[in-house]
């Protein structure tokens, strides 16, 4: 299993900061959850078709530069922008059960390096299907 890099609150003003400041132009794969608090990252639980996703996972995702990418999935889920830059967001954004049961101030990302994102990133969604008979909630196939 691959090591995170770095945990940051979407909400947190400092997210560009904390991801520029260990990543600069690199990349990896990112990982949507959400907390039980605003606080604390520690996951809330997520119910998939197989079993329950303890982890929380509600998106996976890809990047060849996280402070390229990571802007536009924060302002497509931020309630402050209309955006649709990000796939993720515009599902986020479709049901307001998702805001009301997913709170943004509880929703972060999990980082981690890669110098082949393609590839860990399907690992990540690859283990992820054989776990729970599904994709993420906020990916989509194909």
């Amino acid at each position: 299993m691959v090591n995170k890099d770095l945990q940051v609150k979407i909400a947190d003003n400092k997210m560009w900061d904390l991801i520029n400041e260990k990543f600069q132009n690199s990349g990896g794969v990112y990982i949507l959850k959400c907390s039980t608090s605003y606080t604390y990252f520690t996951p809330s639980t997520i119910n998939r078709l197989l079993d329950c996703d303890k982890n929380g996972i509600l998106y996976i995702g890809k990047a060849n530069s996280f402070i390229d990418r990571v802007p536009n999935l924060k302002k497509s889920i931020s309630p402050q922008y209309k955006s649709t830059s990000h796939e993720c967001g515009t599902r986020y954004k479709s049901n307001e059960v998702f805001k009301d049961k997913l709170p943004y101030d509880h929703l972060y990302l999990e980082l981690y390096s890669s110098d082949n994102p393609i590839v860990l990133e399907k690992e990540f969604l690859k283990n992820y299907e054989d776990s729970f008979g599904e994709l993420p909630p906020f990916n989509r196939i194909g």
